[in-house]
């Protein structure tokens, strides 16, 4: 008898105990520090899938070399590739007239979202922007996938903000600090993410702000490889840095 009274109430028990903590961690702002560490790697991730297939989209189209950039040619082996950027214009084309047929609304960018619909973002417009912006940028277009990046990192954080509930308030911060980490993941510096998040998507300086939005692009430049791979863009040499010094 005791043995069914302890299985029934165990369950209410961990259930009170967690909802509980969860209130202890919201009391103090922890939650949302550790939601956007989390976010923050997400968005590392999906920088460094994208990339890496609009990499490979360029090697295999373009014959590049591996480590070799697009953008730094400065001729076509072959004629016939410069029908590739038009192919890939045509396909972008089809795209936007099937989602016009299913009558699909124009997708919701970040900044839209936090200043209209207080951070809610569809999965849906994310996947329609990154693969739009995938398809553009792959087939040669010189447009550049930062679009593609923040509207992942805000989507994701938006998505997962709705599944914890968190307050409309913690919903904002929480996708400002996925566009941030995206952008910091992207180039390897998380201030730049950071203020990236704060003026253009959030909006607004604030203390309660800086702890999430910094824990998001740290966790993000950290998590992408980016930011292991960056090199010095300027090199001084031993007489030079001698000079300098003097």
């Amino acid at each position: 008898m005791r043995l069914d009274t302890f299985t029934a109430t165990q369950p209410g028990r961990l259930y009170a105990h967690v909802r509980a903590t969860l209130r202890f961690l919201n009391a103090r702002g922890i939650a949302i520090v550790l939601l956007g560490c989390i976010v923050g790697v997400i968005a590392g991730v999906l920088v460094t899938a994208m990339s890496w297939i609009v990499q490979t989209m360029h090697w295999l189209l373009f014959g590049l070399q591996p480590g070799a950039r697009l953008s730094a040619m400065f001729s076509l082996s072959s004629p016939w590739q410069g029908l590739i950027p038009v192919i890939g214009g045509s396909v972008l084309g089809l795209s936007v007239v099937y989602l016009r047929w299913r009558r699909f609304r124009t997708p919701i960018d970040p900044i839209e979202a936090n200043a209209l619909h207080g951070g809610r973002l569809s999965m849906t417009d994310t996947f329609i922007v990154g693969g739009q912006t995938i398809i553009s940028t792959g087939f040669g277009a010189s447009v550049g996938l930062e679009a593609a990046y923040t509207q992942a990192g805000s989507g994701v954080a938006s998505w997962i903000a709705r599944k914890t509930r968190l307050r409309r308030g913690d919903v904002r911060i929480l996708v400002g600090s996925g566009a941030g980490g995206a952008i910091a993941a992207a180039f390897g510096a998380p201030l730049t993410g950071a203020f990236y998040a704060f003026e253009l998507i959030i909006g607004t300086y604030s203390i309660a702000n800086v702890a999430p939005v910094m824990a998001a692009a740290i966790s993000a430049s950290s998590s992408s490889p980016s930011c292991r791979w960056t090199r010095p863009c300027v090199r001084c040499s031993a007489a030079a840095s001698s000079g300098c010094l003097a």
